[in-house]
């Protein structure tokens, strides 16, 4: 009898472990789609308000501001330049981007051009922070219309692997006046 409880306990403790294995992994999946939608959230945001502006706004006008969670206030430029004849290598204004068409993460912040990228700091629950490596790129197509690729990850998946690993948001539109 008494070895029968051994065996039963015994059987109950790995199957249990198994089970807190997959309910860790759970967990840990669930969070990271979380920051995976609340990049997204925050390239949406930026995008929107870049399209606010018109297609052919230069200077000053083509200027934004925008204040995070933090409280800091960020400058976000929409000049676009022709295809290959602005700052970003394979577009327009902006962060470099990939000859797919996509942000290039490769490029370090630091060297990406002023007002094209952003540090962005967002509001969660119970105050919680989370703060968004934002990049973009405008590009001019037509004199009154450009496009636009902006993509967002946390800042906290700069290192490619492991659990913190969240695959970077990248958007894209057209925009302007017909």
């Amino acid at each position: 009898m008494l070895i029968e409880l051994l065996i039963a306990m015994s059987v109950l403790a790995i199957g249990l472990g198994g089970v807190l294995a997959l309910l860790i992994s759970a967990v840990l999946t669930n969070s990271k789609a979380g920051k995976d939608t609340s990049a997204t959230m925050v390239a949406e945001n930026i995008l929107e308000q870049i399209s606010a502006q018109p297609g052919n706004a230069t200077g000053a006008a083509a200027l934004l501001q925008i204040t995070d969670c933090a409280g800091t206030n960020w400058t976000i430029d929409t000049n676009a330049a022709t295809l290959g004849a602005g700052t970003g290598l394979n577009g327009g204004n902006g962060a470099n981007l990939t000859n797919l068409g996509v942000v290039d993460w490769t490029q370090s912040y630091a060297t990406v051009p002023a007002n094209y990228a952003m540090r962005y700091v967002a509001c969660g629950n119970a105050s919680r922070q989370m703060t968004y490596d934002v990049r973009w790129n405008v590009v001019r197509m037509t004199t009154n219309n450009r496009a636009v690729v902006i993509s967002a990850r946390p800042v906290e998946s700069t290192a490619v692997g492991g659990l913190k690993y969240v695959v970077p948001v990248n958007l894209r539109t057209v925009d302007g006046t017909p």
